[in-house]
């Protein structure tokens, strides 16, 4: 799940284990973006926090939940990873989700200041 090359980007790829995207949260049902986020996501960004750039690949993903999104990114500025998660590069999105995306974690940092 995680490639290191020279130090500088590190990979996460979602598909294997989020190719559908569930709901918002986990009791509404599997691969929900609170999952993603708590037991990926920011594990992951502590993981990896001296790096200087984070990727995120959905190459696979075949559909994308806004819950999710909003849950997993935007959750994950609320929780204090603001700065980090400001500072991915998402890979492999469609124009339109990556400008929700954008959109979804702009808010929460509103939102956090």
């Amino acid at each position: 799940m995680i490639e290191r090359e020279n130090n500088i980007m590190v990979i996460q790829d979602i598909a294997p284990q989020f190719t559908y995207q569930g709901p918002r949260f986990k009791e509404l049902g599997p691969n929900s973006g609170e999952e993603f986020r708590d037991d990926y996501l920011i594990p992951w960004l502590i993981e990896n926090h001296d790096d200087k750039q984070a990727v995120i690949d959905f190459a696979g993903t075949r559909m994308f939940s806004p819950s999710f999104l909003e849950e997993a990114f935007g959750g994950a500025v609320r929780k204090g990873y603001g700065e980090k998660i400001r500072q991915i590069k998402f890979l492999n999105v469609p124009r339109t989700w990556g400008n929700d995306l954008r959109k979804y974690i702009s808010e929460a940092l509103r939102y956090v200041r």
